[in-house]
Order: structure tokens, then sequence, then C-alpha cells
């Protein structure tokens, strides 16, 4: 009898403890895993594990908060590279590395996956098989769960490696349609305390290719599926009707990135995509939902029940869509501790709501903005920000002891145009024009923002882009990435920058903390530009722009 059948059985294990211990180290939830993986009590208390990061936004919260203290304000100056890692890959790096137990796990923009030494970046194994691309390469990173590494691939498959080996366990094709459809998500395990079951919660990636977005549950055992809810209402459900005819069939809304999750009360928070044709609204009026909305879905039952929506903007023609994962967090609010969920948008809006009842407390407008009220035109027209403005992909964070949401924010404008209708082609764009050319300057900055009042706390300036979202630590630093590839630590109160170093890459990644044998380290992830190139950035001598990589810093040797 194996031992998973011994312990379940109740039948003592006659190797020594040691041993017995060795080969599974936690069985509960009506679910055993293995050691190499995380399980249900990890996920739900990852946001006070400062050595791991399991989630991609650190806990199912999606606020990249740690409780790491070894790197301060007093002592951040003498961070030193303490390791780099080149994958054998082109493209831009936008991964959120998953690390657990001294493993991390990193994926590139074509579906590549490593695992390396948390502590050296030496690879212990690589999986490196190429998926047909049918969009822009991009991919943020894995799950861990269950012995597994579960990712999402730019050709619509779902697939499960041995998270010990790299081997594959299974591969199989969970997009509808494989011509519009794609993942570009992390797979985020969850175990549904009510049913009992164990899921990957994996949104899909169409929204400028003419598909129909959803959030998928699928069953981490076969990636067979155990619900999936459209994020656009489809006939006789509650919001179709602010879709004319049937132009909801490929009204886009696509889940691009992480769930945020209160186990507390089994709700799920999502941020969807722009709608579609993306700049000509003539053949959609109407309010396009859920896009551009952040939706909160109780998932306790077998099927998801929508609880509350906020859409941030209606009928949006210029793919200014909430890309960001939400951020559920505890804040004061005119003296009152409140539980709230944060967003941002590419419009370069930063939004906070009650996160039990989805009503607006502030709405703080972060990004320069011009020209916001107009469509795109036949002969076009100028608005801001441009399509990789405002809030993008990576978000901010919340620091419990300032009351401060941390959000970098991008401005860039551009100049757009329409066409006279939008025909839908498989495998193409389905636009109704064409994506803006940019106009610049291209700047950014790092917004410190007040929960209590929506008003900055303080802003700091960047000539380029600050793409690289928010990593804040108890002991009083925040970390981003700038475009440039500048990664930057700053006071949270005085927002002084108070240590910089150059990767040598773009930086379109966040930034993490870990702890290995007692030392904490840093880590971000960075390569060519891809789609946020802008002229600003220096030339490199590669035509595919600077080589891709992970680069680890610490204190000490």
């Amino acid at each position: 009898m194996a031992l998973r059948e011994q312990l379940k059985a109740g039948v003592a294990c006659l190797a020594p403890v040691a041993l017995c211990l060795s080969a599974v180290v936690w069985l509960g939830a009506g679910t055993a895993f293995a050691q190499d993986t995380p399980n249900a009590s990890d996920f739900l208390n990852a946001a006070s594990d400062a050595a791991n990061w399991i989630l991609p936004h650190k806990s199912y919260s999606g606020n990249p908060y740690t409780n790491a203290t070894e790197i301060n304000p007093s002592n951040v100056g003498n961070l030193h590279l303490a390791w780099t890692f080149h994958p054998a890959d082109t493209g831009p790096l936008e991964v959120s590395p998953i690390i657990y137990n001294g493993t991390m796990y990193v994926t590139t923009a074509h579906d590549h996956v490593y695992a390396l030494d948390a502590a050296t970046g030496k690879v212990k194994w690589s999986f490196t098989d190429n998926p047909h691309v049918i969009a822009f390469a991009a991919s943020r990173g894995v799950g861990l769960f269950d012995g597994n590494v579960y990712f999402g691939t730019l050709d619509g498959h779902l697939i499960a490696l041995n998270a010990a080996t790299g081997e594959k366990v299974w591969d199989k094709v969970t997009v509808t349609d494989t011509a519009n459809s794609f993942y570009t998500m992390a797979p985020v395990p969850y175990h549904n305390p009510t049913t009992g079951q164990d899921m990957l919660l994996l949104g899909v990636s169409n929204g400028d290719w003419g598909g129909r977005g959803n959030i998928t549950a699928f069953n981490p055992k076969d990636g067979s599926v155990i619900w999936k809810w459209h994020t656009v209402p489809g006939p006789g459900q509650p919001g179709n009707n602010t879709w004319p005819g049937d132009t909801w069939k490929r009204g886009g809304a696509a889940a691009w990135t992480g769930a945020t999750i209160d186990p507390a009360t089994q709700t799920l928070y999502l941020n969807l995509g722009n709608p579609q044709p993306d700049f000509l609204g003539a053949v959609r009026p109407g309010a396009n939902l859920y896009s551009d909305s952040i939706v909160a879905l109780d998932i306790s039952g077998a099927k998801p029940k929508l609880k509350w929506y906020y859409q941030f903007i209606p009928h949006d023609t210029h793919d200014w869509d909430p890309v960001m994962q939400p951020i559920l967090f505890s804040g004061k609010v005119g003296n009152q501790e409140r539980q709230l969920v944060a967003s941002g948008d590419k419009a370069g809006n930063v939004w906070i709501l009650d996160a039990t009842t989805g009503k607006l407390i502030s709405h703080t407008p972060a990004s320069f903005q011009f020209n916001q009220n107009t469509e795109p035109s036949l002969a076009g027209n100028y608005a801001c920000p441009n399509t990789l403005g405002g809030v993008e992909f990576e978000g901010g964070a919340f620091d419990p002891a300032t009351n401060t949401l941390f959000v970098p924010t991008q401005n860039e404008c551009g100049f757009w145009t329409s066409t006279k209708d939008a025909v839908y082609v498989a495998g193409q764009f389905y636009l109704g024009g064409a994506f803006p050319k940019l106009v610049g300057p291209d700047t950014g900055q790092m917004n410190a923002i007040d929960v209590a009042t929506g008003i900055f706390n303080w802003r700091h300036y960047f000539n380029l882009p600050n793409y690289g979202g928010a990593l804040v630590t108890a002991s009083g630093l925040v970390f981003s990435g700038n475009l440039g590839g500048q990664e930057n630590a700053f006071d949270t109160r005085t927002g002084n920058i108070l240590w910089s170093y150059d990767t040598g890459g773009f930086i379109t990644a966040p930034t993490e903390s870990y702890e290995v044998n007692g030392k904490q380290y840093v880590v971000v992830a960075s390569g060519p530009a891809g789609n946020a190139s802008i002229p600003e950035l220096p030339q490199s001598t590669s035509a595919s722009g600077p080589a891709p990589v992970v680069s680890a810093f610490t204190l000490g040797h």
C-alpha cells in the first residue's frame, strides 16, 4: 500500500518518521498534496509568509506586500546583485515568479518554463516547447499546486508539468476557439471549502481578436471544466440588452490578469477588458456590460453568481480597460476601517470601492488625460492616454502602515482613427480602426495616494513610463521598475529614491520578495520592451532588443 493510502486508512508508517514525513506532508480539505507544492492552508496564509511567493501578487488579496524587514530604508542602499538568469528565449518578460521552498518558477514570452534555485539562479529543469503565437507573446506565470506546475499557453492549451522534474503530466486545449482565444494569465489554485472542489481559475485573453471573455474553473487533475462564467452576458441574462443584436458574441471583455479572492466570503473579484470592436463604438451602442468593469462573483456554489459590478468606462472606444489585478485590503476612510478594493485603468484613473457593496469611495485621475469624451473618427483625432498609458498590467500595492495606495502610471498620448465598419476575420485583430499612433513625450510617475482622501501624498516623476507595478515591504519601502530598466526603491513616507539599479533590460514585470535560509531577496525580470516600445528608449545592439534577464538582489554575501 502506498504511503498516501496508508495515511488515509490510518495505517502506521513502518519507515523512519523522517522518511514518512518527507514523502507526504499535508492531508486536508479532502486532498493530499506533495511536499514540493503549496497546499490549501499555504494559500490562505500566503500574505504572512515572508519566505515564499506562491501567488502572482503574493496572496489572494492581490496585494504585493511582504512582512519581511531585513531590507529597510537604512540599508537598502547596500543591496547588490546576487545572481542573474538569462532564459533561452526572446521577447519581453512580464512574469510574476512563483517561489516555494527555495525553488523559483519563471515563464518567458513564448511559454518556456524554468525551475531555478532561488538562492543561486541555477536551472533545476526547463520546459521549452514553443507554441504557435496568435497574438503578442506574453506569459505572466504559473500556478503551483498538487505536485504540478500549471500554465496556460499562447495557443490555448492548459498544461500540467511535474513540479519536481518538469515532465509533462497532461496537456489539453481548453479555449473554445483557438483562432481568437489564448492565455497570458497565470492559473490561480483555489480550494472551495463548501463543495470540497479543488480548482484552477484561469481567464481567457481574447480582447482584441473577436472573442467573448470568460473566467473558467478547471480541475487540476485533468483540465476538465468545473464551471465557466462569461464576461459578456448572453440572451436572457441581465446586461445583454447593453449589446445590440448579436454583437455580444464577439464582445471581448477579456479576463487578462489575476483573480483576487476573499476566502472569508468566497468572493472573486475580476477586472474585465475592453469591448469589441475596440475603436468603432457605432456598431455596438450601449454600455457594453461587463466590459471595462470590476465584478464581484460569489464562487461558493457549483456556479458563480454575480454579487455586484462597477463599470469604470461605459462604451469604451479607446481600449482603456482595467488590466491590473484588483487589490483587496482593509483601509481607513474618514477614520473608519473599511473593506476596500482598488483598481486602475488604462485611461489613467485609480478607483477605490467598497468591497462589499461596490459603492465608489474615491476616484483619482493619475495620468495626463485629454479628449476622453470623443470617439475615434475616420479623419482621426487625439486623445490621452494611449492604449498603453494609464495604469498597466502590474498595478499597485497597499501599505497598511501609511494607509497609502502606491500605483505607477504612464503619460502617453495617441492619434486615433476608426473605420466605417468592422468585419470579423478569424485569427486577425477585430478593431474597427487602427491602433493609435504614439504621440510623445512618454513619461510616467509613481503615485502615493492617501486612501482616506483619494489625494496624493507624493508623486515621483520619470522621463519614461513606470510599468513595473509596486512591491511594499513592512520595513517602509516600495519597489518598482521603470520601463527604462531602472529598479528603484522608494521611502514609502517621503517618496525619496533610496536605491536604484540598471538591470540592462526594459522592465514590464513586477518586483517580488522572498527568503532563502533566512536571507531576504528582491527579484525582478526585464528584457525587450515589446508592445511597450517608445522612441525615447535607448537603442539596443540587438534587433530584438536587450536580452531577457531575471535579476535577484540581496544584502551582504
